[in-house]
């Protein structure tokens, strides 16, 4: 999924206003038309934004359990289907842990539990 934030030059969650202004001045056409048809609709938006959070907390899931290092992982970064535009930083450094008590916390945060 691309960043569309970022590739505006902004942070996630950015404002009507700073959106209006980083599509003014931004020098790709194409990036200023999708960008504005989706944040600047609030529906779209939404559902832009819960979207790129969930594609967002599936990357650290996967840095946090060191998934990121195989042959495997490089052909599928390769692909369609991961966007290599995802920063490769998680949002939030998770805490040193076991991958099996990584993979409990995850499953606990994504259900609620």
């Amino acid at each position: 999924m691309r960043d569309l934030y970022a590739r505006l030059g902004l942070g996630f969650g950015a404002d009507e206003t700073a959106l209006r202004r980083a599509l003014r001045a931004s020098d790709d056409a194409e990036l200023a038309r999708r960008a504005e048809a989706v944040l600047l609709d609030p529906g779209r938006r939404a559902g832009h934004d819960a979207v790129y959070r969930v594609a967002r907390g599936l990357r650290d899931w996967r840095i946090e359990l060191h998934l990121e290092d195989g042959d495997w992982a490089r052909a599928l970064a390769d692909s369609d289907l991961v966007r290599p535009d995802l920063p490769t930083e998680p949002l939030r450094r998770p805490p040193a842990t076991s991958t099996q008590a990584g993979l409990r916390g995850w499953l606990a945060r994504l259900f609620g539990a």
